[in-house]
């Protein structure tokens, strides 16, 4: 694995932990946040219960004779034991005071009523509740407190929560940047490195034209194209005459630099529609489009003065024939080929025409 491609898995794998990070932050923000809410709807309903048991008090001493349903002294302390949290040690202090209170207010409830004649009872005086009062607000507020510093407590997570979350979305996000330079620049070397692949797998190493393979995928491109539009199309085949004598008495070095000079110097003259191969060897291949033989033949005589150290070639043109495949082609333009080197070579000959004259040939 190239060093580009582990640091985009270190990235990736970077943002997933932030992702999940921030998944399990943003859970628990949501978790104390629905805690928040039950804890105010117990605030609420612990004054309720509050309220609820003052008017007790107030009843139970204020009507000692006629109490209301559920106004007895076990009443209050189940109502005074209602509220609390959790938590029985927040407002057990206050608790047990209250309970006190409610023991004390009932002791005295029986010394303040007497009986008159006729039976009827009298109350004497009102039963004091300051005490009682005291003990029940003492206890509401121990437990609003404990309330008071849960609610502090979630809502200080839930900032921290909040700063956390943008932090990590941001970083996530410069994060997501430099895996998407990273994966940009890949993508960008990627095709830098398949654009050279592509150029070894179609070029001649050696003299910069497209190589055998190139030439077997492009003339059948070129012979479609040609009966698509109507046009004749020309392949002509090349061959250095005597380059295995050029080589042994020049060197190898010298021949391949004859090979790289005569094949640049002839696609400077071609068309850009025109293709030139390394069939092989010293063998080279021309595809010429809506060119027939003649045009060929012209075109091959503005090629011979161009090849370095003065040396000669022979050619053999074809001119595609109706319903022709690439290999037909290019057969009858090697069996051309074959006859001009046979004729005593530095000729073009066309296929199914008779061979030139002989040129003079000149070997280094």
């Amino acid at each position: 694995m190239t060093r580009e491609a582990r640091r985009q898995v270190w990235l990736g794998a970077g943002c997933f932990a932030l992702m999940l990070c921030a998944m399990l932050i943003a859970l628990q923000a949501l978790t104390e946040l629905r805690a928040q809410h039950r804890q105010l709807a117990r605030g609420q309903a612990l004054a309720d219960r509050a309220l609820g048991l003052q008017q007790q008090l107030t009843a139970f001493a204020l009507h000692p004779l006629d109490l209301p349903s559920g106004s007895t002294p076990e009443a209050l302390k189940q109502s005074a034991a209602a509220i609390a949290l959790d938590d029985p040690a927040i407002g057990a202090a206050e608790r047990r005071r209250l309970d006190a209170a409610i023991d004390a207010v009932a002791a005295a409830r029986g010394r303040l009523t007497a009986t008159v004649p006729g039976g009827e009872v009298k109350m004497l005086m009102r039963l004091p509740l300051d005490e009682a009062g005291q003990a029940l607000r003492e206890l509401v507020r121990a437990q609003t407190e404990a309330l008071q510093r849960q609610n502090d407590a979630a809502g200080e997570f839930s900032a921290f929560a909040r700063h956390l979350l943008i932090g990590a979305a941001l970083l996530t996000v410069v994060l997501g940047l430099l895996l998407a330079v990273l994966g940009w620049r890949s993508m960008r070397t990627n095709r830098q490195m398949m654009g050279e692949l592509d150029q070894l797998a179609h070029e001649d190493g050696l003299t910069g034209v497209l190589n055998r393979r190139a030439l077997d995928e492009r003339l059948p491109v070129e012979i479609a194209r040609a009966e698509r539009v109507g046009h004749a199309l020309s392949a002509v085949m090349i061959d250095i005459d005597h380059f295995k004598r050029f080589n042994d008495r020049r060197g190898h070095g010298a021949g391949d630099e004859l090979l790289r000079g005569a094949a640049q110097a002839w696609r400077r003259q071609l068309r850009p529609t025109d293709l030139l191969a390394r069939y092989g060897g010293e063998e080279f291949t021309l595809v010429l489009s809506a060119c027939d033989a003649d045009q060929a033949l012209q075109l091959i005589e503005r090629l011979r003065p161009l090849v370095p150290e003065h040396q000669t070639f022979s050619a053999g043109v074809a001119t595609r024939l109706a319903q022709e495949d690439a290999a037909e082609l290019l057969r009858r333009a090697d069996a051309a080929l074959l006859q001009a080197k046979r004729g005593g070579r530095n000729r073009s000959v066309v296929a199914g025409v008779e061979a030139q004259m002989a040129l003079p040939l000149r070997i280094a």
